[in-house]
């Protein structure tokens, strides 16, 4: 999933709406990445333009990342265990 905004938009509105989009894909037993080096791609030059044309995404957008979706291989049961500086004085 693409997510960007419109030029009237605040620059953090795509990410907190893919971070929403993450949390409820982990809620169903699905495994999630942002990634946000491809955006640049889609906004420059004549095959970005014509990207956007087949896509309809209207506008170029100033902030945006792409969210990929998958069923994970490894399963994790808990978290890692971390000790804090503070505890350790």
């Amino acid at each position: 999933m693409y997510f960007y905004g419109s030029p009237y938009c605040d620059p953090a509105d795509p990410i907190i709406a893919a971070t929403y989009v993450m949390i409820a894909a982990e809620s169903l037993g699905l495994g999630t990445c942002m990634i946000g080096s491809v955006h640049p791609l889609i906004q420059y030059g004549k095959k970005a333009e014509k990207l956007r044309k087949k896509y309809q995404i209207k506008y170029k957008s100033r902030e945006g990342l792409f969210v990929i979706f998958g069923y994970p291989a490894v399963h994790y049961n808990r978290g890692i265990m971390r000790t804090f500086a503070s505890e350790t004085i």
